[in-house]
């Protein structure tokens, strides 16, 4: 599968000699295709070969609110809720309307602390990069899902290594127990958590294979 940014992404550490060449082969009068803009510091899903800015904590941690209220987060809410309740399952809020609503706030608190937990908390303490690296199109379908798949235990270090996504793992690891503070009771027990856990990571999975 190679590195998490092998798809391309370029960091503005690498323009200049990204640039060098272009301005050369502009003056041999070849006109290369036009180089995409630098991602912002908040773009958590980044395009194929798209420069990118290092990351401070304190862009890590705007990306993580803007990220857990953005609209593809909200529909992600609206997706989780509507599952438990089709299934009748954990939170157990019941089968009525009012479960609906109940489980569509539980699932909001949860996604949210979850993205703020992994990226704003946890990716600046263990120096990982949070972004999500978009294969993109020439790839089989089969090679993007896996990819996108594994990006919830492989991501980049701050450096552009390959390494474990623990501020993924733990963050959504802090999201699901957190969950016991508005859960009903019977979903509190530590098998409840670590379904809800196990979920999450499902989630994150699901959402990364969805953006690619």
């Amino acid at each position: 599968l190679g590195l998490p940014d092998a798809p391309g992404a370029v960091s503005s550490s690498l323009r200049a000699s990204v640039d060098l060449p272009a301005r050369t082969e502009a003056a041999s009068g070849f006109s290369p295709a036009p180089q995409q803009a630098m991602a912002s510091t908040t773009d958590m899903y980044i395009l194929p070969g798209q420069p990118v800015p290092r990351l401070t904590a304190g862009n890590k941690f705007a990306m993580g609110v803007k990220d857990s209220i953005s609209p593809f987060s909200m529909a992600g809410w609206v997706a989780s809720a509507l599952y438990a309740q089709a299934l009748n399952g954990a939170p157990n809020y019941g089968s009525n309307g009012r479960a609906f609503t109940q489980r569509l706030g539980a699932s909001a608190a949860r996604a949210s602390s979850e993205d703020i937990f992994s990226n704003s908390i946890m990716a600046p303490i263990l120096h990982e990069d949070p972004r999500y690296y978009k294969m993109g199109r020439g790839h089989s379908f089969l090679k993007r899902t896996i990819y996108a798949a594994t990006r919830t235990i492989i991501t980049r270090s701050d450096d552009g290594h390959a390494t474990a996504n623990l501020s993924l793992i733990t963050g959504n690891m802090a999201g699901a127990a957190l969950t016991n503070l508005y859960y009903p009771q019977r979903n509190r027990t530590f098998s409840q958590t670590t379904e809800t856990f196990a979920g999450s990571i499902g989630g994150s999975a699901l959402g990364f294979v969805v953006s690619e």
